[in-house]
């Protein structure tokens, strides 16, 4: 810790002789990293007391103020920081993120429209100005700002699962699919990734799927096999791991492993076996008489939406009654 104060207080000393727009950058940078938004108000409360002309003083307050839910007054500090410097993109786009909190949405619009003539770069802008256009049903000029997005940033959450649906709302299947598979790759757990996976399911992709252990909805990728055996494939690992975790946490779930073959029960045996042999090998928590085995020569049958699909190879985890 004291190593950490001590280059803190050396930067410090160092941009007070380097300028003093520097200092204030250095120290509003600093306060929102930490997330240290009441000691970053009271200091730059008092810079903009000090000086009312300083445009990266009344940029920071307005951020401050904006971390307190007071846009308002936030508002009026970055407009004042525009125009005192109106070349700057940053300034503009959190313009935007103001007008938003005051529900001032052509406004906001026009913030990021003009951040982004300044720096066509701004990741901040052009994440917003998506989600400006997708809230008001614009959804092909959303996908456009998404799009941009993604290049800047390509694991970006919300533009991932945004970019999806507004494919959904265009009706525009086959990358909507893709778009829902990139999200998966990313972040293939919480609420989302089930809503991506129903999304995938209903449109007859099921590479994923949703199942119920004990309390818990967990999304898994299909577990495969090597071609013609019963052998795992390396991109099925993981999705056993997380179903290995759930069941070392929580001693009390024991689980049914259902193997669907179409016309090949042996197969459909020896693949039970073989997740069985996994989750038990590596995660030796978990006592063998709760994962229980079951096996079929014929496809699994599913309906979503009135709509009828066949899986003639796929596997299921039901969690089993006590």
């Amino acid at each position: 810790m004291k190593t950490i104060s001590l280059i803190f207080t050396s930067l410090f000393f160092l941009l007070i002789f380097t300028g003093c727009s520097a200092t204030k950058q250095f120290m509003g940078d600093y306060y929102l990293q930490q997330n240290n938004y009441d000691d970053g108000y009271k200091h730059f409360k008092k810079e903009v007391s000090s000086d009312k002309n300083d445009a990266v003083t009344h940029y920071y307050y307005g951020r401050f103020l904006l971390a307190k839910d007071e846009p308002k007054k936030a508002l009026k500090h970055f407009k004042k920081a525009i125009v005192l410097k109106s070349r700057n993109s940053d300034y503009y786009s959190w313009l935007g993120v103001t007008y938003a909190s005051l529900k001032q949405y052509n406004n906001e619009r026009s913030a990021y429209l003009k951040a982004l003539t300044l720096d066509k770069e701004n990741i901040l802008a052009l994440t917003y100005l998506a989600h400006n256009y997708f809230d008001k049903k614009e959804y092909i000029k959303a996908l456009q700002y998404y799009k941009a997005s993604l290049k800047l940033v390509p694991e970006s959450q919300d533009v991932l699962y945004n970019r999806a649906l507004s494919l959904n709302k265009l009706g525009r299947t086959p990358e909507e699919k893709i778009a829902w598979k990139e999200y998966l790759s990313y972040y293939p757990a919480g609420a989302l990734a089930r809503n991506a996976v129903k999304q995938l399911n209903e449109k007859g992709n099921f590479e994923y799927r949703n199942h119920l252990i004990g309390f818990k909805t967990i999304t898994l990728r299909n577990i495969t096999f090597k071609p013609l055996g019963a052998e795992l494939n390396s991109d099925s690992k993981p999705s056993l791991d997380v179903l290995g975790k759930v069941l070392s946490d929580n001693k009390k779930i024991s689980i049914h492993i259902v193997v669907y073959q179409l016309k090949n029960k042996i197969l459909a045996k020896q693949k039970a076996k073989s997740i069985k042999r996994y989750l038990l090998t590596k995660y030796q928590k978990i006592n063998i008489n709760r994962l229980k085995l079951s096996w079929f020569n014929q496809a699994k049958k599913v309906v979503i939406s009135k709509r009828r699909y066949q899986l003639d190879e796929t596997v299921d985890f039901i969690t089993a009654a006590r």
